[in-house]
């Protein structure tokens, strides 16, 4: 065999290693879905299908949003055409009567898009280091928990990693593996092209700008000042034309663009520097450490930048240049742990620079050593993302809440529930009473809320549902607010909207807003089903100390916890009086 051949087949097991573990549990929770961002984005997407690509709302560019409606729309086709669904209508209305198949076909995509990124690295380090470099950088990448854990997510930040990734290839392309005669101004507009699509894929990619001016710098200062300085513009230009072609109505509604970001601004920066500029920096770190690629890659990571700074440090500034100004970017940002993706990559690479560097000076130029050290140092983050997989498959405490309350509740009764609780078919008398207190009519609803009340025979079993909250945008929800609960007026004003059972989230900090009507509903009330995401010989203090997982948090898998979910509790009330 030859060492082409040998490499591609180690290759190919790679990947192969980082689809199966990206596509084990892909399924968890559904036809529920528990992320609430998975929702929005996948709403947001299917409705181009109204023929409009326009979103009329802009947290994010566009690019992933077409590319998911794409995706999903060949999946639709194909359940369409293999006679899956008698009619149009019928395909339509799979989004709400079992959205499993359209679910996974969009997490689908962010197995690819995790799996083609293995092999983009292992590109990406073949071209500046070495091939056994590449290799080991790909297996690190491969195996990282945390990117395995958001490979099974509907969310922008794997395809977002591709993206950075693929941009890097194409910037090596004009320094520092140009050809003999140096880049041409093809290689430079490709590097800005790639650049805009990564863009267009999510906004904190603009860091990528950064290294593009470098590589260009780097690429072509040999030939004057002026020529370097065409080159800028150019790659900027074919950047932004590429950026708005891939998300282009942020042209057509500046303002509203403007407005979006701004909110997004105060929501996840804002809030989060409010305590001091940098302040989210340590539980970054902290993430990085725990639970991104392994303690022993990201302690190799470390060592690796290092080193090759001080070996190469043209290219190691050339690999920083983007992961630098993006984490001190997120460092003023609220904790999430999905923000960390774009940095796995250059993490698995100086890793994998330092690993094979150390097995060099210890055992020369024997691979047995160095691959044993590879499998050693990555089996922590292997062990990890198998772990990440078995606790996905567990049910999540919603989906043992769900099953308990159409088991024991009679349809058609109203329950007071929680946005992101355990997932609950409205009553098509419940959603036309919503609609209408809060939109004048119900044939002022969207289009979703209209195809979901002509639903036809409608989905059972079906409840009247109340929210315990101060209310939001929701036409389709009744919220009853917590601070007219409780006291002197104890549960009346839940009875007189004729409500006979609560689905209640517990949290390890009590909310001081709902103190009163827990006094109240322990009082009127009686407890007949409890659902705990620990383990059973987790004790009470612990529970306290850990939070429990909810997919769309910073919270981490931790050893204590049995599945996903909050804890939950359902109660009945007491008759009146009693």
């Amino acid at each position: 065999m030859t060492a082409r051949s040998r490499t591609w087949l180690a290759l190919s097991a790679l990947c192969a290693l980082a689809f199966g573990l990206r596509v084990a549990g892909l399924q968890y929770g559904l036809p529920a879905v528990y992320n609430p961002d998975e929702v929005s984005i996948m709403a947001r997407a299917l409705g181009f299908a109204r023929g409009t690509l326009n979103p009329h709302n802009f947290l994010y560019p566009t690019f992933y949003f077409y590319l998911l409606f794409a995706w999903v729309g060949v999946y639709l086709a194909w359940v369409w055409l293999s006679g899956q669904v008698a009619s149009i209508s019928a395909l339509q209305q799979l989004y709400f009567t079992d959205p499993t198949g359209i679910y996974t076909a969009g997490r689908a995509l962010g197995v690819v898009a995790g799996t083609a990124t293995v092999a983009a690295v292992y590109r990406l380090a073949s071209r500046l280091t070495d091939h056994r470099t590449a290799i080991a950088a790909a297996v690190f990448l491969a195996v990282s928990p945390l990117h395995v854990r958001d490979s099974h997510y509907v969310k922008h930040d794997v395809p977002a990693t591709l993206a950075v990734v693929i941009a890097y290839l194409a910037m090596t392309r004009v320094w520092p593996c140009a050809r003999e005669d140096g880049p041409r101004p093809r290689d430079t507009l490709v590097a800005g092209a790639a650049c805009g699509a990564a863009f267009s894929t999510h906004y904190y990619c603009v860091f990528l700008s950064i290294p593009l001016a470098l590589v260009i710098v780097q690429g072509w200062k040999t030939r004057g000042a002026a020529p370097c300085l065409r080159q800028l513009v150019s790659a900027g230009l074919a950047s932004l034309v590429v950026f708005f072609a891939l998300s282009p109505f942020l042209l057509v509604e500046p303002l509203t663009a403007w407005r979006d970001i701004t909110a997004n601004r105060q929501i996840v920066i804002d809030r989060a520097v409010s305590s001091g500029a940098f302040a989210p920096a340590v539980r970054y770190l902290e993430m990085l450490w725990a639970d991104a690629v392994g303690q022993p890659v990201a302690l190799l990571g470390l060592a690796g930048m290092l080193w090759m700074l001080a070996a190469v440090p043209a290219r190691a500034i050339f690999l920083l240049a983007f992961p630098v100004p993006f984490l001190l970017f997120i460092a003023n940002t609220a904790p999430a742990s999905r923000y960390l993706n774009p940095v796995l990559p250059f993490l698995a690479l100086f890793a994998a620079w330092a690993i094979v560097g150390l097995s060099r000076r210890v055992a020369g130029e024997r691979p047995a050593v160095l691959w044993v050290l590879v499998g050693l140092c990555a089996a922590p983050g292997a062990w990890a993302s198998v772990r990440s997989d078995l606790f996905l498959r567990q049910d999540d405490t919603r989906t043992l809440a769900e099953r308990y309350i159409e088991a024991h509740v009679p349809p058609g009764a109203t329950i007071l529930t929680q946005p992101y609780s355990a997932v609950l078919t409205p009553s098509r008398e419940g959603l036309t009473e919503a609609l209408t207190r809060n939109l004048g009519s119900a044939e002022a609803a969207s289009t979703k809320f209209q195809l979901q009340l002509a639903l036809d025979p409608y989905p059972s079993p079906a409840y009247r549902l109340i929210y315990l909250g101060r209310g939001g945008l929701d036409a389709e929800k009744i919220y009853v607010d917590p601070a007219q609960l409780g006291g002197s007026a104890g549960l009346e004003p839940l009875r007189r909207l004729g409500v006979t059972y609560v689905l209640l989230k517990r949290y390890n900090r009590p909310d001081p807003e709902t103190l009163l009507f827990l006094t109240a509903l322990s009082r009127e009330g009686r407890r007949i089903a409890a659902f705990s995401p620990y383990r059973p010989e987790i004790s009470a203090a612990e529970q306290a100390r850990i939070d429990p997982f909810l997919h769309n948090t910073d919270t981490r898998i931790d050893d204590a916890l049995e599945r996903p979910g909050p804890p939950l509790e359902i109660w009945q009330l007491n008759a009146s009086g009693t």
